[in-house]
């Protein structure tokens, strides 16, 4: 697959990607068919990070997607091969306080897919007490 890399602060190429993952039961494979540019992209490229998270490593850009499922795990039940998707980014606690109450989107841990998976420590994680 074809994908827009941020190779780091300012530059950024299209490259041809594998994926070697098989899907886990309570996931789907999608074909994507259209992927939109957020803000958080956009901020990515210029600045190389966004509050505490840092892009130290190439990042795949393009979070806002849609597409066609082409493969269900065994324990999805709500969708089938052939149904259009749009992806939701974020990937909340189910068992937070949010996510039980239908607010998953207020979660305070959620990750989201076009995050680094490293952070700069802020001055209060780094402080010696």
């Amino acid at each position: 697959m074809k994908a827009l890399v941020l190779q780091k602060k300012g530059e950024i190429a299209f490259q041809d990607l594998e994926l070697n993952e098989t899907p886990g039961s309570r996931d789907v494979r999608i074909a994507v068919g259209a992927v939109g540019i957020c803000g958080s992209d956009v901020h990515y490229y210029q600045h190389g990070e966004i509050g505490p998270f840092v892009v130290r490593e190439p990042m795949i850009l393009g979070h806002e997607a849609a597409g066609t499922v082409l493969e269900t795990g065994a324990e999805v039940i709500h969708l089938k091969v052939g149904d259009r998707v749009a992806m939701e980014p974020g990937i909340p606690d189910p068992l937070s306080r949010e996510s039980r109450t239908g607010m998953y989107n207020l979660d305070p841990d959620v990750r989201f897919w076009a995050t680094p998976p490293e952070r700069r420590k802020s001055s209060l994680e780094t402080r010696r007490w």
